[in-house]
Order: structure tokens, then C-alpha cells, then sequence
């Protein structure tokens, strides 16, 4: 429960602090559909949300919640929240974006909607990639049964047998 609201909690700040950069610098960064370098400032948006998600989703995975899928779970819900308030968004886009053209709203809903999918798939990579750390070996103080020795279980002595009871046997054979 307490794992669910932290990233609950991620998500919307991450969330508010993509819409507070679009609110400062959108007007800047995102350009219209039609123009002939949409295709660039597209990808280097997309850049700077790929290389966030990666270093958010290390963050989780190595500092917050150790546990693997941790990440997975945050990209799961931040990409949840992310869809849902980014609909109100859109919805009133211009009073919320009122300096934007069409063609930008556009714009900023195609990196809306591939920056979702990116939420998606990155911290589950991330997930991926980060190994399990190495069981703890136990030390001799903290086992708990002894050690077997051969002392608990002694051998039986070999029988003595002479040279002229082996030479005897083969005879008889």
C-alpha cells in the first residue's frame, strides 16, 4: 500500500513537472506538425523524456523499492496518471496552452502520446538490466546445527586377515 501511493505520488509529480516545462517553454520547443523541423524538436523531446525515465527508473529500482518489478510498477502507474490528467489537458487545451497554435496542440500530443508509451517500456527494460544483488553468505558463528564430524560417526575397524587365509580361500575355490 505504501509502495503503491510513493509511486502514485511520482507520477503526478512527474506529471506536473512535464506540464510546468510545456507551460514555460512550449511555445519554444514544440513546433507545429507541418514544419519541416518538427521531426528533430519531436526527437529531441522525446530524448530528454527517454533519458528522465532512465535515471527516474534507477532511482526507484536501486534506492526506493529494491525489489524487482518496482520499476515496472512505477511506469505502470505513472503512464496511468499521465493518460488520465493529460485528458483534462486536452480537453481544455486553450485555456491551459492559450499560446500555442493548432498545429502545436498537435504537436504536443504526438510527444504526449509516444512519451506514454515510453513510460511504459523503459522502466520495464530498466527493470530488466538492473541485476539481483548477491545472496550473503552465512558466516560459520550464524549456522545453526553443527557441523557433522567424523567423530558422530565412527568407522568400523577392518577386519585382520593373514596371508594364509587368503592363499587357503583360493584354493577352495
Amino acid at each position: 500500500m505504501r509502495q503503491g501511493i510513493i509511486l502514485l505520488g511520482l507520477g503526478v509529480a512527474m506529471w506536473a513537472v512535464a506540464t510546468l516545462f510545456f507551460l514555460l517553454f512550449g511555445g519554444w520547443v514544440v513546433l507545429e506538425v507541418g514544419n519541416n523541423y518538427f521531426g528533430s524538436s519531436l526527437f529531441l523531446l522525446e530524448m530528454l523524456t527517454f533519458l528522465l525515465l532512465i535515471g527516474i527508473a534507477l532511482v526507484i529500482r536501486l534506492k526506493l523499492f529494491r525489489e524487482r518489478g518496482s520499476a515496472t510498477r512505477f511506469g505502470f502507474v505513472a503512464a496511468a496518471v499521465g493518460l488520465l490528467l493529460n485528458t483534462f489537458i486536452l480537453w481544455y487545451r486553450d485555456s491551459v496552452f492559450s499560446d500555442f497554435t493548432e498545429g502545436q496542440h498537435h504537436g504536443f500530443t504526438v510527444w504526449m502520446t509516444l512519451a506514454c508509451a515510453l513510460t511504459l517500456l523503459v522502466p520495464a527494460v530498466v527493470d530488466r538490466f538492473v541485476r539481483e544483488p548477491a545472496p550473503v553468505p552465512i558466516k560459520v558463528e550464524e549456522a545453526t546445527e553443527a557441523p557433522v564430524s567424523s567423530a558422530d560417526y565412527p568407522l568400523e575397524e577392518p577386519k585382520q586377515t593373514s596371508v594364509s587365509s587368503l592363499s587357503s580361500e583360493a584354493k577352495a575355490d
